[in-house]
């Protein structure tokens, strides 16, 4: 994949998750700046900042996967209680 391909990954990917530059930031232990010059194609990532944005996005990804869950179980429990 070229870095072009994995910035524009990156940045997609991050924006569906609803994930800003700068908590992504946060999560990962990489620098905003780092982080938004590597999605322009301007800057590279080291592979072990790479590791740390990819786990930082799946750990994104499964708390969401789980409020959701939280969100629906909630909802079809009401909706057995009113029939």
């Amino acid at each position: 994949m070229n870095s072009a391909t994995a910035a524009d990954n990156l940045r997609a990917t991050r924006i569906a998750l609803g994930v800003s530059q700068s908590l992504l930031s946060r999560l990962s232990r990489v620098s905003r700046f780092k982080i938004s010059y590597h999605e322009l194609g301007d800057g590279s990532l080291s592979n072990d900042e790479q590791k740390r944005i990819r786990e930082a996005l799946e750990l994104e990804a499964g708390r969401l996967r789980r409020a959701a869950a939280k969100l629906d179980g909630g909802s079809s429990a009401r909706s057995a209680e009113v029939e």
